[in-house]
């Protein structure tokens, strides 16, 4: 270890300079004693000769004032240790010094005004000590670390002199903990453990000055710093231990600090503080930095990485994901870019967190028509290895073949739409199908997976391209929108060309489209949704006979056991189904005033006489309070048979409200104000019965209602309600009676009475009820109770015995 001992300086003493010192030396040794001889004469003329440690007492209360003094007469502008304080005689050695004002001007006589009270009791205790010749101590410590930091700012030599003669070496720490942190601050501290590690690694001469002082201190730091990382597993004295990590923490805070005030000077609005102290905060601005492209900040970024442990694979993944979202980049220049820094040999290693951070922070950030970019992203996850980690349909390499393919057919596309599990792909397919693309995107129509999880067909293709171009029309085919009658058959024959192309299903759906939907009942008249029909159905008949010729079933033209019988047998009930909407019953919803009517005959014109939209056409009217005859008429129209009738309307019409009742029901399936709608069911029943139309008896009614009634696990207000509104249209019988009897006694117990327990048969007949009056009468105390035994009389029917 000894090999870092500077080489003593050579011996420039000259012959003559040796001859004068031994000629001198007898006239020194009487000068040293005459004047010890002095100052132990004046030191024992004080009457107390322990004064100087009652003075150590007087230090701190002392120091407060001292150093606000101080702070302004000779720190001045340098207290938070910016520059390194000297003594004016050595302001040409240092560069850009600080040099204390009052330092440049004093003189003689304010030198000694200005003389600390710690400086004097350090020269007293000193003096007392050599009286006694080192027999009694003077206690140095807290002098001497007071003199230091009162003197660091000014003269950072005179500083490390004063922490140099420290008793205890790591007492020093309390002088450089009370300074403001500063690089040239946590610097000496430093310096001032390397020295003394190499001062016991290799004593110092004590005749003369050692060359070990008059080294660069940057040097000395740097090899002492790395001798001891070099045997950091060596077995060193128990001295030496605290002194090394002390050397190790201000070496630590030395780069912290520095780095802080490199971040602090990037003005990005680090917090340099919370930087210092906060891990998770620290990580955060480190990959945050990350996120530029200015190559200074970047490789700042990465040394800060390196230097608190965060893992580099954070760092790339992190500005991979600001190339992509906020770099501003093209595809091509971030692809360049990834490879230049290498980004992709590091995040490999890690597939499953790439996948994650990608498909969770990148995917996102892209544009679904960016196919370019949708590509490389694909081209990424592929060569990461990311397959094993897709739960899709499609894997990335799948990906990356079809956008391929897609880049030179469908300008426009939003893949991301296209491949979104959530919504049909023919929905982003839709706007860029024209009469120049349907037949190649059709041949990549099985790559594509539908919301069933199925892959596409080339028929679902061409049918989507149809209804676009029978609505909108076709760049080439048909350059113009239909508005008129006979732009409409024009577009169905241009369309009509394409049917083989489609299979049974799709032809069902493409015929429903342009002769049942919203825009069919609104825009095309009842004769041209008429005529396209029966050409569908001529052309299904064309294709059944090419079948029956072939001797086969084509296999390209059925689709789920949809065959062409199915759909002959489909149009034809369309057919009949447009042949009623000119029906005289018809007609007169389109005609009356009534908005509800018109809306009716909408959906009835939409409908196609399929059982479930009349159903609920039919139970809309009914809940709307329609007649029954009106909507017995509807049944009638329809194409049958449909086995609904009017009664059936009425059942499910009161089971939807039973529902709404009991609070089962999904906002958008509940009856508003079920009750009342109840009641003018009960009374269209009523006038219905009277009428003589027997469609619905008040027996079916209490039959579908009575489980509701009896369910004691409901409220039994709803139940009184609905039993009272039957009992104001129909006769109850007497079963009934006793059971509304019943809940309007629970009703009041309840609410004055909650122990007192009724069944039905306490209330069966006049006795019962007596006997319950009673003794509700017996235990009642209070205004309240009394007035509910009112409301409970009034509840029953009168009371006729005459011991009553």
């Amino acid at each position: 270890m000894y090999y870092l001992i500077l080489q003593e300086e050579a011996k420039a003493v000259s012959v003559q300079s040796t001859d004068l010192l031994h000629r001198t030396t007898a006239t020194t040794l009487k000068v040293l004693t005459n004047t010890t001889m002095t100052t132990k004469a004046v030191l024992n003329a004080v009457s107390d000769g322990q004064w100087w440690k009652k003075s150590l007492t007087y230090l701190r209360p002392l120091q407060a004032h001292e150093s606000g003094d101080n702070a302004k007469s000779l720190v001045g502008c340098n207290s938070g240790i910016g520059k390194q304080g000297c003594h004016p005689f050595y302001e040409s050695l240092i560069i850009n010094p600080f040099i204390a004002e009052s330092e440049g001007k004093k003189t003689k006589s304010q030198h000694n005004v200005r003389e600390t009270f710690a400086e004097v009791l350090l020269r007293t205790g000193k003096l007392a000590e050599t009286k006694s010749e080192g027999k009694t101590l003077f206690p140095a410590t807290e002098v001497l670390l007071q003199l230091a930091s009162d003197t660091l700012p000014v003269d950072i030599t005179l500083s490390v002199a004063y922490l140099l003669a420290l008793p205890q070496v790591v007492d020093a720490n309390k002088c450089f903990e009370k300074q403001s942190h500063s690089a040239l601050s946590l610097q000496l501290a430093a310096y001032y453990y390397s020295l003394q590690i190499y001062a016991h690694l290799a004593p110092c001469f004590k005749d003369k000055c050692h060359p070990l002082y008059r080294a660069d201190p940057n040097e000395i730091i740097k090899m002492v710093t790395k001798y001891v990382s070099d045997y950091a597993n060596a077995n060193w004295p128990m001295e030496l231990v605290s002194l090394i990590e002390q050397l190790h923490y201000y070496n630590e805070r030395l780069v912290d600090f520095t780095q802080a005030q490199i971040l602090h000077g990037l003005g990005r609005g680090v917090d340099v503080q919370r930087f210092a102290t906060d891990a998770q905060y620290k990580t955060e601005t480190i990959l945050g930095l990350t996120e530029t492209l200015e190559e200074s900040v970047y490789s700042i970024a990465l040394s800060l990485a390196q230097r608190y442990q965060v893992p580099l694979w954070e760092v790339y993944m992190t500005h991979l994901e600001y190339l992509f979202s906020d770099s501003g980049l093209s595809t091509a220049e971030i692809e360049g870019r990834a490879q230049t820094l290498g980004l992709l040999d590091t995040l490999k290693t890690n597939p499953g967190s790439f996948y994650e951070h990608m498909t969770k922070y990148v995917y996102p950030t892209i544009e679904g028509k960016d196919l370019q970019r949708l590509l490389y992203y694909f081209t990424l996850l592929e060569n990461c290895a990311c397959s094993q980690f897709v739960k899709h349909a499609i894997k990335p390499d799948s990906h990356i073949k079809l956008i391929k393919k897609l880049k030179a057919v469908a300008s426009g596309l939003d893949y991301k739409k296209l491949t979104d599990a959530q919504i049909s792909p023919l929905e982003a397919l839709q706007p860029i199908l024209t009469s120049q693309n349907v037949l190649a995107i059709s041949k990549l129509a099985s790559r594509i997976p539908d919301i069933n999880v199925e892959m596409l067909s080339s028929s679902s293709v061409h049918a989507t391209w149809l209804k676009k171009t029978f609505w909108n029309g076709d760049p080439q085919l048909l350059k113009k929108a239909p508005d008129s009658g006979a732009e409409w058959s024009r577009a169905y024959d241009i369309c009509r060309k394409y049917f083989e192309r489609l299979n049974p299903r799709d032809l069902i759906t493409f015929t429903d489209e342009i002769t049942f939907s919203s825009c069919a009942a609104t825009k095309l008249t009842v004769e041209n949704r008429t005529e396209m029909t029966k050409k569908t159905i001529a052309a299904v008949k064309q294709f059944m006979e090419k079948q029956k010729k072939k001797g086969l079933e084509d296999s390209t033209q059925t689709c789920n056991s949809v065959t062409y019988e199915v759909a002959f047998n489909h149009l034809q009930q369309s057919l009949a189904h447009l042949g009623t909407l000119s029906h005289d019953f018809i007609n007169h919803l389109k005609s009356t005033d009534k908005d509800s009517l018109h809306k009716y005959s909408y959906l009835y014109d939409v409908s196609r006489s399929e059982k479930e939209k009349i159903k609920e056409l039919a139970i809309t009217m009914c809940v709307q309070g329609e007649s029954l005859s009106t909507i017995k008429k509807l049944l009638d129209v329809a194409v049958g048979p449909l086995g609904i009738g009017a009664r059936d309307v009425v059942q499910y019409s009161v089971e939807k409200l039973i529902v709404s009742l009991r609070g089962n029901s999904l906002e958008s399936c509940s009856v508003k104000q079920p009750l009342k709608v109840l009641e003018n069911i009960v009374k269209e029943v009523h006038l219905s019965s009277e009428r003589g139309e027997a469609i619905v008896s008040s027996d079916d009614l209490l039959e579908w209602l009575r489980p509701f009634c009896g369910d004691d696990t409901l409220p039994v207000k709803p139940r009184i309600d609905v039993l009272q509104i039957m009992e104001q249209a129909f006769n109850l019988s007497d079963d009934d009676i006793k059971l509304l009897l019943f809940f309007r006694t629970q009703a009041v117990l309840k609410a004055s009475w909650p122990v007192k327990k009724a069944e039905v048969v306490d209330i069966e007949n006049e006795e019962k009820r007596y006997a319950l009056f009673l003794e509700l009468l017996d235990i009642s105390h209070n205004r309240t109770e009394f007035q509910h035994l009112v409301l409970l009389l009034q509840a029953w029917p009168p009371m006729k015995g005459a011991e009553m």
